[in-house]
């Protein structure tokens, strides 16, 4: 997805409406104003392999603004400047070089370890722990299952999903403990599954042309995103943690 400059215009210009985002969002602000309150006014907040920017627009939205971000792709950095966020170049396998000096209270990583192999992974984390102040915290949200890869993840370039055991591997060995974590969404996840199962069906017969896909990031219409992301809202009050879902949502802090 790095090259691929159309992928990153359909994010820019759904991902403040499609449900999906606005629910990962959410997710995000409400772990950041419960583990903070009133302890601080305006944390420091990096979202690392930001693409377009979407998330720090939306907490810029929600009143924080010590907000930057970072990404590889120059097609992502050009859009979120478009945005007139403080998003410059970096890479997360080369994470100390990114504004060495600067610490930060939270570090977001949304849908973009799947680029790292293992050992590439924890170093990330690693560093991602190196750069918090003290009190500091870490999201991420990342694909999870090998159940539900298709083709989506074709086109982002995903090559791999994860588990709860993969990351409680990863952030042992990283000094890091997950204090809160979550499959989502559960509740759309039987669809979900049958839809990728039917996609990898097509491609197995050869009905689908692997290098012409397009990803999931389209936006269904009003009421049928108005309907997914009540579904997935309520799923998030009724259900603090999830054991089956697309993706895996978690909090980290150092040990």
């Amino acid at each position: 997805m790095i090259d691929n400059r159309l992928e990153y215009q359909r994010m820019f210009e759904v991902e403040q409406q499609l449900w999906w985002y606005q629910v990962l969002h959410e997710r995000v602000l409400k772990q950041i104003n419960q583990h903070f309150k009133s302890q601080k006014k305006d944390p420091a907040i990096l979202d690392a392999a930001c693409g377009t920017g979407g998330l720090l627009s939306y907490l810029r939205k929600n009143g924080f603004q010590n907000l930057s971000g970072f990404d590889y792709s120059q097609h992502a950095i050009d859009f979120a400047n478009e945005r007139d966020l403080n998003v410059t170049f970096g890479d997360l396998k080369n994470m100390e070089s990114y504004s060495p000096s600067q610490m930060f209270d939270v570090i977001c990583c949304n849908d973009a370890l799947y680029f790292l192999n293992d050992h590439e992974i924890i170093n990330a984390l690693q560093n991602f722990k190196n750069r918090l102040n003290p009190n500091g915290l870490i999201i991420i949200n990342i694909h999870a299952f090998e159940a539900f890869s298709g083709i989506h993840d074709l086109a982002v370039g995903s090559q791999r999903r994860f588990t709860m055991q993969d990351f409680n591997r990863y952030s042992n060995t990283a000094g890091l403990k997950i204090t809160y974590n979550t499959y989502w969404p559960f509740l759309l996840s039987l669809p979900i599954l049958a839809v990728r199962q039917w996609q990898n069906y097509q491609i197995r017969r050869n009905a689908i042309d692997v290098s012409q896909v397009d990803s999931d990031v389209k936006y269904p219409g009003d009421l049928i995103n108005s309907v997914l992301r009540a579904v997935t809202k309520t799923e998030a009050v009724l259900l603090k943690k999830a054991p089956f879902g697309s993706s895996l949502f978690m909090v980290l802090q150092p040990k």
